[in-house]
Formats: C-alpha cells, sequence, structure tokens
C-alpha cells in the first residue's frame, strides 16, 4: 500500500483581550476554513464590565510546499499579521494581540495527541473514550441504558472535548430522547472522527449516512465506526454533499460559518419536511444570527439554540 507523505501544520495562537475574540476569531476560521479552539480565561476570570480577561485563539493551517505560487500558509500568515495591526487601531483601549506560530509536524500530532485525550461524559447517559482506556459496560435499559463511543480520532479532529462537538451532542441526544420522534435516515456532513454519526447510531437510527472531503477522516471515521460495531447503521464514504438526493429526517454539520452559508440551500433541499437540522461550529453572536438567518430563508426554523464558551449550537425544523 501507497502512504502519502507525512503532513505539517502552522500552528497560529492568538492571545487577545476578551473583547476582541469575537473580531479576531471570526476573520481566524474564515481565514483558515477550518475549527477554532478558544481557550478558557486565564486564572479562572469571568467577563465582567470592569475586568477583561485574556484569551488564547487557536487554529492550524497544513503547509503544502508544492504549490507553484508558494506555500498558501505562510501567506495566510501575512494577512493575519495585517489583520492584527487594523485590530489594534480598531480597538485602542485593548493590549495588542499576541500571535505565536509554531510547525507541528504529523509524527508528532500522532504521538501527541493521546496525552490529552481523556473520557470525557457527555450527558449523564453519554460518554466519549479513547480507544486505549477500558470502557465501562452498557448499565440498564431503554432511557436508563448507559452508551459508550470509542473513539480514536488519529489525523481527523474530533474527541467530544471541543465545545462545538459537544453542543451538537447534547441537541441530537435531546431529539432522540423524544418519544414521538423517529429518525430512519441520517447525513453527517464533515464527520472528522464520525463521533456524531456514531452517536445518531447508538441513539437509535436506523441508517447514518457520514461524508467527509479528507480522505484521512473518511479512514478514520470508517475504522471508528467499526470499533463501535456500528457497521450496520453508519455507513462512511468521500461522497460530495451535493451527490446525495433528498429524504432525510435529520442533517448534522459541526464545520464553519461560512461552509454552513454555502450549504444553506443544498440541506435544506434534502431535509424532508417537518425534519430537523443541527448545526454546530458557529461562533455566538454575529456568525449565530447569520446562520439562523440564511437558514431560516430556506424554509427552516430555528427552534433552539445552546452556547458554551464562545460557540453555538443551532436547531433547525423545516416548516
Amino acid at each position: 500500500m501507497k502512504h502519502r507523505a507525512a503532513r505539517s501544520w502552522q500552528k497560529i495562537s492568538i492571545r487577545v483581550d476578551a473583547r476582541m475574540t469575537d473580531a479576531v476569531s471570526a476573520y481566524l476560521a474564515a481565514l483558515t476554513d477550518s475549527g477554532l479552539e478558544i481557550s478558557v480565561p486565564e486564572n479562572g476570570q469571568t467577563k465582567t464590565a470592569a475586568a477583561f480577561p485574556i484569551e488564547t485563539i487557536t487554529a492550524y493551517v497544513p503547509i503544502v510546499l508544492t504549490e507553484p505560487d508558494g506555500d498558501p500558509a505562510a501567506k495566510k500568515i501575512e494577512d493575519l499579521k495585517q489583520f492584527l495591526t487594523k485590530a489594534e487601531r480598531i480597538f485602542p483601549y485593548c493590549p495588542a494581540p499576541v500571535l505565536h506560530i509554531e510547525t507541528i509536524m504529523e509524527e508528532d500530532w500522532g504521538k501527541n495527541w493521546k496525552s490529552f485525550f481523556t473520557s470525557l461524559q457527555i450527558s449523564p447517559t453519554l460518554t466519549i473514550k479513547p480507544s486505549w482506556e477500558t470502557a465501562e459496560p452498557f448499565q440498564g435499559e431503554g432511557e436508563d441504558k448507559k452508551l459508550v463511543i470509542e473513539i480514536d480520532p488519529g489525523l481527523a479532529f474530533g474527541t467530544g472535548h471541543h465545545a462545538s462537538t459537544q453542543l451538537a451532542l447534547l441537541l441530537l441526544e435531546e431529539l432522540f430522547q423524544d418519544s414521538g420522534r423517529r429518525f430512519e435516515k441520517i447525513l453527517d456532513v464533515g464527520t472528522g472522527s464520525g463521533i456524531l454519526a456514531m452517536a445518531c447510531g447508538l441513539f437509535g437510527a436506523r441508517e447514518v449516512v457520514a461524508i467527509d472531503n479528507d480522505p484521512d477522516a473518511v479512514e478514520t471515521a470508517t475504522q471508528n465506526v467499526l470499533r463501535n460495531h456500528l457497521e450496520g447503521r453508519v455507513a462512511v464514504s468521500g461522497r460530495e454533499v451535493s451527490s446525495l438526493k433528498a429524504g432525510f429526517d435529520l442533517i448534522v454539520a459541526n464545520i464553519t460559518h461560512d461552509i454552513l452559508a454555502d450549504l444553506a440551500k443544498l440541506l435544506a433541499s434534502l431535509i424532508n419536511p417537518r425534519g430537523f437540522l443541527v448545526l454546530s461550529g458557529i461562533l455566538k453572536g454575529e456568525q449565530e444570527c447569520s446562520v439562523v438567518g440564511i437558514y431560516e430563508k430556506n424554509g427552516l426554523a430555528c427552534i433552539k439554540s445552546l452556547v458554551k464558551d464562545e460557540w453555538a449550537a443551532l436547531q433547525f425544523q423545516k416548516k
């Protein structure tokens, strides 16, 4: 089997005054077209009118040395530096942002992520655990049954520790716990490690279609599905969402604001009447309002939102 060359990334970390977080996060998410990590305020502080903590925003950009016009990661970092200079003028009452760039090699990534990935209880009935820890046995029946998702994220994002994933899982679990709703066919767009698709399978979905345009994610999610004995319910592939036909009772997508905005019309067309949509990977505030507006124009009503840290997840129902 021929393996691709090892990858490397530029890890971008920006320390900012909390009052700048939304603006800088929105720009960085659009620039990198990827998910972000926003740290908990230092020293356990919370935002108040009198004190604004420093927060750290982190993103990863792949290094590509084969592009004829040079490495796009380097260009993005230069654009980011220019934006941060402008941000200093827009927020003169805030300390200047501090940018730190670090190169992360794939072999280091594969060795190091295990050190911080531990079991995590998402809800009273759902736990996510790494493959190298001993699983708790299933307990109880029906609503009292304890569910465990065992994953090895490999080179795909999705351990359940990020707020956007946790919010999506909570909204999905709530939908399945409503005894009046039955979901026969579900679509997970941008499945990553497969965590949301597998959760739907464990919650009781009959068929889950999980897609991702990253071959590493497809391979990782496929292995995780096998590890959790869900191959009869969850099918993972690299299919394009545009190749799918309508008929989904529920669609879930934990990706970036801009991609969600571009997919709005298509996703809305794939959902059955009175079907549901769960979106995550959205920054609360401006991005949250933007997504609600775009999807409501495409025939979906926002019926619930959850917020954690700087992130929001939204639940829609097709009118």
